[in-house]
């Protein structure tokens, strides 16, 4: 790579490089699952692919560590190649089990 930042430690040694492996956060948004809406959302993004990218839900109001809340039930996002698919409960669960109402926020990343 012809460009890039380096950064030295105190003992003098090169800890990190435009070789090194970085994450670069490409999307992010707050997703709430809204009335009405399926188990499923497809969320557009281009230039994404699973061997590029990752992405992950985390709780941004209330969660209820019991178990007993389903506005804690965690989002499930499955990277595609142009965008993903965001499960507001677990993928492939049978049709009325429950499904997260709580806002999340979602991040995609990009790694190399």
């Amino acid at each position: 790579m012809s460009h890039g930042i380096r950064i030295w430690g105190p003992t003098g040694f090169l800890e990190l490089d435009e070789n090194s492996f970085t994450v670069r956060i490409v999307y992010t948004a707050v997703v709430q699952k809204a009335a009405g809406e399926s188990r499923t959302r497809f969320i557009s993004i281009p230039g994404i692919a699973p061997a590029t990218h990752s992405a992950v839900c985390f709780p941004t109001g209330f969660y209820d560590t019991s178990a007993q809340n389903i506005a804690s039930i965690q989002y499930i996002p499955i990277v595609q190649n142009g965008g993903l698919t965001l499960y507001f409960g677990q993928p492939g669960s049978r049709e009325g089990a429950p499904l997260g109402i709580g806002p999340q926020r979602l991040m995609v990343m990009r790694y190399r």
